[in-house]
C-alpha cells in the first residue's frame, strides 16, 4: 500500500497544530489532572500506560477534538499511544478511521518508529463507551492496523485496546 506524501504531511500538521493549541491554552475548566488507564495488545505484546494518562479536549468554531495519550516507560525505552477523535460523541457506536476524523498513533523511542492510522489510510475502529462532559471523563475501546509512517509497508496490529480517562478542557 502506497501512502501519499500529502496525507503524511496532513497528519503531521494536524497533530502538531492540535498539540500546540492545547499546550498554549491558559484556560482550564477541568476537575481532572490527567488520570486513567490505557491498555492494548500491540503486535501481540501486552502494553499499558505506567505514567498518568493525558486527556485534552479543545473546541474551536463548534468543532471539538479529543486527544488521549498513554505513555509507558520501561527499561530505557518509552512508548506512546495516542488517540485523536472529533465530536459529536455517540455512545457505543463504532467509529472507523476510514469514514471519520479518527487518528491513532504509536511511537517507540528506542526504535524511533512511528506507526499510525489516518482517515483513509489504515484501518482502525474506536468506540466510546462512556462520556461525562460535566465530570470530564471518557472511556472506550479501540483496535486496528497501524502502518509505519516512514516506510508505509511495515505494520502493527492493535487489539483489545481500552482507555478510561479524565480530560482537561481548553
Amino acid at each position: 500500500m502506497k501512502f501519499p506524501f500529502n496525507r503524511a504531511m496532513a497528519f503531521l500538521i494536524v497533530s502538531s497544530a492540535f498539540l500546540l493549541a492545547v499546550t498554549s491554552c491558559k484556560k482550564s475548566n477541568s476537575n481532572g489532572s490527567g488520570s486513567g488507564s490505557m491498555s492494548a495488545s500491540i503486535g501481540g505484546t501486552a502494553w499499558a500506560n505506567n505514567y498518568p494518562l493525558i486527556g485534552f479536549y479543545a473546541s474551536s468554531s463548534g468543532v471539538g477534538l479529543f486527544d488521549i495519550v498513554g505513555l509507558q516507560f520501561k527499561s530505557g525505552d518509552s512508548t506512546t499511544f495516542d488517540l485523536e477523535f472529533g465530536t459529536p460523541i455517540t455512545l457505543n457506536h463504532p467509529v472507523s478511521s476510514d469514514t471519520s476524523a479518527f487518528i491513532a498513533a504509536y511511537t517507540d523511542s528506542k526504535t524511533q518508529a512511528d506507526y499510525g492510522v489516518l482517515p483513509g489510510f489504515g484501518d482502525a475502529v474506536l468506540t466510546i463507551t462512556s462520556y461525562d462532559s460535566t465530570g470530564h471523563t471518557i472511556a472506550g475501546t479501540f483496535s486496528g492496523v497501524l502502518y509505519n509512517l516512514s516506510t508505509f509497508t511495515d505494520s502493527l496490529v492493535v487489539t483489545n485496546g481500552k482507555f478510561n480517562s479524565s480530560f482537561t478542557v481548553n
